[in-house]
């Protein structure tokens, strides 16, 4: 990572914690800190990816050429007799001396036991040929096979090559197996998957995509509350038409169940009633009464008809709103059967219903819940003469223009 694109990243990192102590005052520039966050994050490159030149190795003890004892001091290393035996035979073939803890000749360097977590190499030639000794006692059953094939697409796609080597050939043919070697290796060493360096950015264009990326942001906002305003301004009517019927049938029947108590209670009270019935006659008497004679024509609900919402130039508009007054339609519908259910359960409500209703001029309401219940379909909702609302029929259904 150049120094240009650290800066851009320390700068993006500064602006990112000042709108992050701004937002206590002001809580929006959270939302702007968060951006800015993700794209520093996004600014890091990735990490480099594990290949033969970056693996862990341990390191050997530096023994020179020059200890007679450093052919068996790498022999100590191996870890089985198929080992021991490739190894003296690598020695012999290319005729391998130390060299900072490795054995290596003209045009071969071998390394041996490379901890590669999770796994542990038995050879390694120049840093990208893994040479595996297989025992048959080891790697002769299904379930090494395929623990070997799993362990060998591993190392493939870091970018090595495997050679895998039966002990039975090391044992009676150890020059075919350095041939082996010497195959792969001519063969040469596969290609390196590169990863992708991110351009180093300049400080001013960091700016600028900030900028234009702030930008966009804000664009993206405005047209989702701009779409919000509009599906609601639109919806708005039809909405309110539904509150206020709504509003009207629950206080009927709130004054339904109290007038049937009141009933109960003067059937199996003659006392209460005869006194409820003096009362009721003094306060007619005054003017008080509560008769339909006496009612104000002035509390009377005024509930505006029940409209299509009109159409939108914006085709996602026009199709947000249909899909919210669809389900206003379908929630009034279930709200209405429920209705129905309360007063078939008890009949004795539904006259004092209907009067609270009549008495607050809501007629058409009254007459659209007294009818049976409609099996919920397209049609029921958006038929010109099957719903209706407010005290009148759905109008101006869009497709009817």
């Amino acid at each position: 990572m150049g120094s240009d694109h650290k800066t851009a990243i320390i700068m993006r990192g500064t602006i990112t914690f000042v709108l992050f102590l701004a937002g206590f005052a002001f809580p929006l520039l959270w939302v702007a800190a968060a951006f800015f966050a993700y794209t520093t994050y996004s600014s890091f490159p990735d990490p480099e990816p594990e290949t033969p030149e970056n693996m862990y190795r341990l390191r050997r003890s530096t023994v020179a050429a020059d200890d007679p004892q450093w052919r068996e001091y790498f022999l100590s290393l191996c870890e089985s007799p198929a080992e021991t035996a490739f190894l003296e035979a690598m020695i012999e073939g290319y005729g391998l001396q130390p060299d900072d803890g490795r054995l290596a000749a003209p045009g071969i360097e071998l390394d041996l036991q490379i901890e590669y977590r999770p796994y542990r190499l038995d050879f390694l030639v120049n840093k990208w040929l893994i040479v595996e000794i297989d025992g048959a006692a080891w790697h002769s059953s299904a379930d090494a096979v395929e623990r070997d094939a799993k362990r060998d697409a591993f190392f493939v796609a870091k970018g090595f090559r495997v050679l895998r080597i039966a002990a039975e050939v090391v044992f009676s043919t150890p020059t075919k197996a350095v041939g082996m070697v010497r195959d792969a290796v001519a063969s040469g060493r596969p290609a390196q998957i590169q990863s992708a360096q991110s351009p180093p950015l300049s400080v001013a264009k960091t700016f600028v995509n900030m900028a234009k990326s702030v930008d966009r942001f804000v664009t993206e906002v405005d047209a989702h509350v701009t779409k919000a305003s509009a599906i609601q301004e639109t919806i708005s009517p039809a909405k309110q038409t539904i509150s206020l019927e709504r509003t009207v049938i629950d206080s009927a029947l709130r004054a339904a169940r109290r007038a049937v108590e009141l009933e109960a209670r003067m059937a199996s009270d003659p006392d209460y009633a005869r006194h409820y019935d003096a009362a009721r006659a003094i306060l007619e008497e005054h003017g008080a009464g509560s008769g339909p004679e006496r009612r104000d024509p002035a509390n009377t609900m005024d509930i505006p008809p029940l409209t299509w919402p009109p159409s939108h130039s914006d085709e996602d508009v026009a199709t947000a709103v249909y899909g919210t007054y669809f389900n206003l339609l379908s929630e009034r519908k279930c709200y209405f059967d429920d209705v129905r259910d309360q007063l078939s359960k008890d009949p004795r409500l539904t006259s004092h219903v209907r009067e609270h209703m009549e008495r607050l001029g809501c007629h058409s309401v009254w007459k659209e819940l007294s009818e049976k219940s409609k099996p919920a379909s397209l049609d029921v909702i958006f038929g010109d003469s099957d719903v209706t609302g407010g005290g009148s029929t759905l109008k101006n259904v869009p497709w009817d223009r």
